[in-house]
């Protein structure tokens, strides 16, 4: 099959990866190539994807996610382009459903897909939402800027909504990990924000914080799920709290591992000095 015969890829960005990466790979194995790259992982990740056929294999340090997002998307060969993270798993009715949306002629630029967000399971519940992951090729532009979730510009962007099936997210052990992570992405957010000149005042802390809580309490229904709802809406509450407190306090030192360079290792290296680099697996459907 030619290049201009595939349909479909999957684009996958992993950094440290090895406990979920196998799994998220195998959902996506409809897909007529799958093309990943590896944020210079240190956990065996890459030595991993190594042994496993039919991958695109990258290399690349982080920039930012918009960068790494729109430099995975430019080597896909796909006329649709599935974006999916390495702990994010794609059912297999949700595969069924978007091979028939995007063989429709009458189809949208993009399409949102629903997303299950599990508790950690030391507690009882889920949150649901959805999320721009399926973009016809050309149609994918993120917005420049640091931001962890990489927004997508949808400026003369038209979207649709798949709603059979979903993609299954890997919760974190328990809620001292989603603490951690909390902690850590606060202060990330807390550092890009003042570099963007935005300031902090005890008024937006007080707001943000109620604010979150109510969001995921009432709106994310964890009034449904007793004392687990309520711990997980305390959770991002306090998550929405940090981020705040972090602006107001002194400035702090960045956490971004972006910044973590070997010494002697350009931008966009793993220390091997040669910047991005591929690792080729496997027969393709999609031709090179």
């Amino acid at each position: 099959m030619s290049s201009g015969d595939c349909e479909l890829s999957a684009v996958m960005i992993v950094y440290n990866g090895i406990r979920t990466v196998g799994r998220a790979l195998d959902s996506v194995s409809f897909c007529d190539e799958i093309v990943v790259l590896d944020d210079c992982s240190t956990d065996g990740t890459w030595e991993y994807l190594q042994t496993r056929k039919n991958l695109r294999l990258y290399q690349r340090r982080h920039t930012t996610m918009a960068g790494q997002r729109e430099y995975v998307t430019s080597l896909a060969r796909g006329r649709w382009i599935l974006t999916i993270d390495s702990d994010e798993y794609v059912t297999s009715r949700l595969a069924a459903t978007i091979r028939k949306a995007i063989s429709q002629s009458e189809a949208p630029d993009g399409f949102y897909l629903l997303w299950g967000n599990p508790y950690p399971p030391t507690l009882r519940g889920e949150v649901w939402g959805k999320h721009p992951r399926l973009m016809r090729a050309g149609r994918a532009r993120w917005v420049q800027s640091d931001h962890l979730h990489s927004p997508l510009d949808f400026a003369g962007i038209r979207m649709g909504l798949l709603t059979g099936g979903h993609v299954d997210h890997e919760p974190l052990p328990n809620l001292a990990a989603l603490l951690r992570k909390y902690i850590n992405k606060s202060a990330i957010m807390a550092t890009q924000e003042r570099a963007r000149g935005v300031r902090a005042s005890g008024a937006r802390l007080l707001l943000s914080t109620f604010g979150r809580f109510l969001k995921f309490y009432f709106i994310y229904g964890g009034w449904r799920y007793g004392g687990s709802g309520l711990a997980m809406s305390c959770a991002a509450a306090f998550e929405a709290f940090s981020k705040q407190a972090f602006l107001i306090e002194a400035p702090i030192v960045p956490l971004r591992r972006s910044v973590q360079r070997s010494k002697g290792s350009p931008s966009g290296s793993c220390g091997s000095g040669q910047g991005a680099r591929e690792i080729s697996l496997g027969t393709w459907a999609c031709a090179f």
